[in-house]
Order: structure tokens, then sequence, then C-alpha cells
């Protein structure tokens, strides 16, 4: 399969997945398909961040289609790395997948294979938790495909969007 068709079809499955978490308010603000890893990975956030006495992240399509896209990448091209072959770092991921917020922090895992799995990892590694309990970011977007897992996170003022 070529590369443009490869990109192609991760786009296609991407955006199905997406599709199924939802988009029900400024922002994107719903994942609700628990048979979906991204949205087992979503609630576990939001679970930690409440336990933490934080506000929940609000899903963002944006974040998770740049999420999404640089797990397939990294799956598909073989590497692991918050910078893609390309040379692009996660805040050029994130603008180039139409975030119109600002780009905070990505989190990347490789051969965890549950959501539970996944957030154990990040939960004990200082870096990793500082961004999923940040108070300086209010959405994220998730992205998984075979063990390659990724987050991001923004900030957006969407109190005008309400």
């Amino acid at each position: 399969m070529t590369r443009a068709a490869t990109k192609s079809l991760a786009m296609t499955l991407c955006l199905m997945a997406l599709a199924a978490c939802g988009d029900t308010g400024p922002g994107g603000s719903s994942c609700s398909d628990e048979s979906l890893e991204i949205c087992q990975v979503y609630r576990i956030v939001n679970d930690e961040r409440s336990a933490a006495g934080l506000e929940p992240y609000a899903w963002n399509a944006d974040l998770a289609l740049a999420a999404q896209l640089h797990a397939e990448d990294m799956n598909a091209q073989g590497y692991f790395s918050h910078d893609s072959l390309d040379g692009r770092d996660f805040v050029q991921r994130i603008v180039d997948a139409g975030y119109d917020g600002s780009p905070r922090g990505e989190n990347i895992a490789r051969g965890q294979r549950t959501a539970e799995q996944v957030m154990e990892s990040w939960m004990g590694s200082d870096g990793h938790r500082r961004n999923i309990l940040s108070t300086g970011s209010n959405e994220i977007g998730v992205g998984f495909i075979d063990d390659h897992w990724v987050q991001v996170f923004g900030y957006a003022d969407r109190s005008a969007e309400e």
C-alpha cells in the first residue's frame, strides 16, 4: 500500500472513531463510546482529574485528529517520538489538524495493550502526570492504533461559543 493510500485509510478510520466519540458541544465535549480505547482513556483521564479536584477536560475533535494521525504515523513508519519523521512537533501537528486553541502538551506511549495499562504508565511518570493534571489545559484528544497511544492537550476559551 502506498504512503498516500495508507494516510487516506488512516484518516477514514480516524474520522469514524471520532464520530463515535461524539462532538456534542463547543470544542467537542463528549467521548462516550466505552468500547473505544480512546474513549476509555478520556474517561480515566477525567476520573484522575476529578480525584485531584480538577475540572474535567472537554473532548476536542481537532486534538483527537492530531493525536490519531500521530499514532497512525508512528505505527506505519515504525518509530516512537514526539517529533514526526517529517520534522513536525506536536504543536505543528495540532495546528495542521485545525485546532483553534493553544497547543499545550503531548503524551505518547507504546506497548501497553489497554487503556488502563497506558493510564497507569502515564500516571506513574511525573511529566506525563503533569500534562494529565494540568490546570493550563482544558481540552484533550486521544489517538490509538495497535500499541501506539497519543494524548494531546490544548487550551481554548470557549465561553463566547456557549
